[in-house]
């Protein structure tokens, strides 16, 4: 991994307990539609736009790879952001569908809950068949992993290596945590939740800064010569009152002086 992205994940991480302890103190800021929230579903919202703007953008050099990932982390940011705002069911007055078990679908967490309720009101056959589905899952999943392990080696390589990848890795680690702590039933951890779904979405708008700020720095690295070749005559010509031929004309012009000769 290198230096900047083990930098950034260490002051992630410091951030994040930082937040933490906070919200322990004044557990009023993360409550639903407060100040945490909101500025989470604002972030969110901020990284969807950028995302879809460097995508679309002409100037930036970017590969199919990296426009693919731009439109689906684009299309992510959206659904967390409708999500944080309940799918504007608060603000507008809206009615969601109820869950069964209780509760209203108004989220994308939702779904692992649901999932979790039918596992569980299906009983020993439900819990043998998600055993059995989990334990084929991760029997291919090592499979493949052996089949693939160069390229999937090249893929984490490049995931510690850069700062776009690694970021993106970052905060979807987060989120995931958060889906998971969601189904915790714990003063703590609902705390938790809330600010790494916060610090997420400030994950992925630097995520997407630093994808802007590495394609930049290579279309000034390999811009070409010859317009910089023709400011500087440009500028003697300014100064000197008289046009001053490039070097290239220079040459084509001896040459012929000579074949005349």
């Amino acid at each position: 991994m290198s230096r900047e992205n083990v930098a950034f994940v260490c002051s992630v991480a410091a951030i994040v307990t930082l937040l933490f302890t906070i919200g322990l103190s004044r557990p009023n800021l993360l409550v639903e539609d407060n100040l945490v929230e909101s500025a989470g579903a604002l972030g969110f919202a901020t990284a969807s736009l950028l995302a879809i703007g460097t995508a679309i953008r002409r100037r930036v050099s970017l590969s199919s790879i990296e426009k693919n990932i731009l439109v689906g982390t684009s299309g992510l940011c959206l659904i967390l952001f409708l999500s944080e705002i309940s799918f504007g069911t608060r603000m507008f007055g809206l009615q969601m569908p109820r869950m069964r078990g209780g509760g209203e679908f108004d989220g994308g967490h939702d779904i692992v809950i649901l999932a979790l309720r039918l596992l569980r009101d299906a009983g020993p056959a439900g819990y043998l068949a998600a055993a059995i589905g989990a334990l084929l899952f991760l029997t291919l999943a090592a499979v493949l992993l052996h089949m693939f392990r160069q390229e999937v080696w090249a893929i984490l390589r490049r995931i510690l290596a850069r700062p776009f990848e690694c970021r993106l890795a970052l905060a979807l680690a987060m989120l995931a945590s958060a889906v998971t702590l969601d189904l915790i039933t714990s003063y703590k951890s609902a705390i938790l939740e809330e600010v790494l779904e916060f610090s997420a979405g400030g994950v992925l708008i630097l995520a997407i800064i630093a994808l802007r700020r590495e394609t930049g720095s290579k279309m000034v690295e390999h811009a070409p010569d010859s317009s910089l070749t023709d400011d500087k005559h440009a500028l003697s010509a300014r100064i000197f009152g008289k046009p001053t031929a490039s070097p290239a004309l220079a040459e084509v012009g001896r040459r012929s002086r000579e074949r005349a000769k």
